[in-house]
């Protein structure tokens, strides 16, 4: 299984340019989802090749074509949907940085059987068909939802989005949504996506860097393998939703979380990230009080911290300090461990006992 770093709303057209793309990988990003504009054939193949210069994949999202047929056109068949789609992607395929097609986003279940004709579709020319899925707040129930989603339309992975810094305080379902979301891919055995709030908007406020790294963290937690960047470029002031500054500014001026983020990707979310995905993830548990809808740390487990607990293979564990506003001290009910350096991507012995910044985590090894 890979590990997907990815960012939504590139550059708008007129900043479409390979110095533009080549900012983005220096950030450590390695997926383009599309949008901000990019909505024709002629700018998204300007911008599929500006990324095949930075050596960056690209999914596109905004060709209007896909939404037209995924959202209006009832009357079509799948032959039709198949004939259709598989305009779009010959006119994409030739670049090396395509990955596939972004069907929909947040369907209604009234979509789903028009979105598992797209996704065949898609998958039979051997691109990346995608959906990406409502927050549990905006449809209930969501287990049903989504178990309904996953039967209907058999999607090559699960994404969804929730963002949880709230301008009132924290969103208390979000780790809700990260179970069953993960819970769901598990059964289906498909990789899980979330994204990442890196912005304020209406009713959210703007995330620190421990907020941000703490997103990543938990979804690693919890075995996500795509992490995808909301936004990267600043949403223009006419969209609506009162949008702030994001990783880069409307003007295109790189933010504090431009640099929070390129130093969390290429120097612990890469790594740690790779060499998760190559592990079967378990569970995830709490300790202390346990969040509505997640499950606590089994006993003996830690014995004193505030912490989130993956559990990857026989023996791997991925600790993540529950907090984002605080340092804890994590103590482990087991010896003889190891800790995965990123730097070096091999494990050195360490303590059971061990601090915790904001926000940030460590991978452990058990003796065999």
């Amino acid at each position: 299984m890979t590990f997907t770093i990815a960012a939504f709303w590139p550059p708008p057209p007129h900043q479409t340019t390979v110095a533009r793309y080549r900012e983005i990988a220096e950030a450590g990003i390695d997926l383009v989802i599309t949008g901000n504009y990019l909505n024709d054939t002629i700018i998204l193949r300007h911008a599929l090749t500006c990324a095949d210069e930075a050596g960056l994949g690209v999914l596109v999202a905004s060709d209007p074509r896909v939404d037209v047929l995924m959202r209006d056109l009832d009357s079509a068949s799948d032959e039709q949907i198949g004939t259709l789609i598989g305009k779009v992607i010959d006119d994409y395929a030739g670049h090396r940085s395509f990955r596939g097609v972004s069907l929909m986003d947040e369907p209604y279940p009234d979509r789903f059987e028009r979105l598992a004709s797209g996704v065949r579709a898609v998958r039979s020319r051997g691109h990346l068909a995608y959906v990406n899925l409502f927050p549990g707040h905006h449809v209930r129930p969501y287990d049903a939802y989504v178990g309904s989603f996953v039967d209907a339309v058999n999607p090559s992975l699960l994404s969804f989005d929730r963002y949880p810094f709230l301008s009132s305080g924290e969103d208390e379902g979000y780790f809700a949504d990260l179970a069953l979301i993960r819970a769901h891919a598990l059964r289906a055995g498909i990789p899980a996506w979330m994204h990442v709030q890196t912005l304020g908007y209406d009713n959210h406020r703007t995330p620190s860097a421990a907020e941000i790294a703490w997103q990543v963290n938990t979804a690693l937690a919890y075995g996500y393998t795509g992490i995808q960047y909301f936004t990267y470029w600043t949403p223009d002031p006419a969209r609506g939703e009162g949008f702030q500054p994001a990783l880069l500014s409307g003007d295109g001026v790189p933010t504090p979380r431009y640099a929070a983020v390129r130093e969390l990707n290429r120097r612990w979310l890469r790594p740690v990230g790779e060499e998760l995905a190559r592990l079967p993830w378990g569970s995830a548990g709490h300790t202390g009080p346990v969040p509505a809808g997640a499950q606590p740390v089994a006993d003996g487990v830690v014995l004193a911290g505030d912490a989130v607990v993956g559990r990857y293979g026989p023996r791997h564990l991925f600790v993540c300090n529950a907090g984002h506003s605080s340092p804890t001290e994590v103590t482990l009910g087991i010896d003889s461990l190891t800790v995965f350096d990123p730097a070096t991507r091999s494990y050195q012995p360490c303590s059971p006992t061990f601090p915790l910044e904001p926000g940030a985590a460590r991978l452990l090894r058990t003796a065999a």
